[in-house]
């Protein structure tokens, strides 16, 4: 139970009023940190997909304003560099 919600938030929330992203709780439409996961995020990982709900627990200060934690490192995701680009016209009417 414990490490419950530490898998429902390897995922992002897909419910579009919450958009949670991975490694932080569900959030409530007024900007609150949820009692529980949405139904749609735990239901992304088999071990929870027939729970009937995940609660949030005491340490995501449930009923609290809700703000994003820090995002969870993936494994093996290589640095993200630096990209530059252009955009180059050359009339061709002469």
């Amino acid at each position: 139970m414990s490490a419950d919600f530490k898998r429902a938030e390897s995922h992002g929330c897909p419910m579009s009023t919450c958009a949670a992203p991975a490694g932080s709780p569900c959030r409530t439409g007024k900007s609150k940190v949820a009692i529980q996961y949405h139904t749609a995020r735990f239901r992304l990982v088999p071990q929870l997909a027939k729970a009937p709900n995940v609660p949030t627990p005491g340490v995501r200060n449930p009923g609290s304003a809700w703000t994003e934690l820090p995002r969870p490192v993936r494994v093996g995701a290589e640095p993200v560099g630096h990209v530059r680009l252009g955009y180059a016209r050359a009339s061709t009417a002469r």
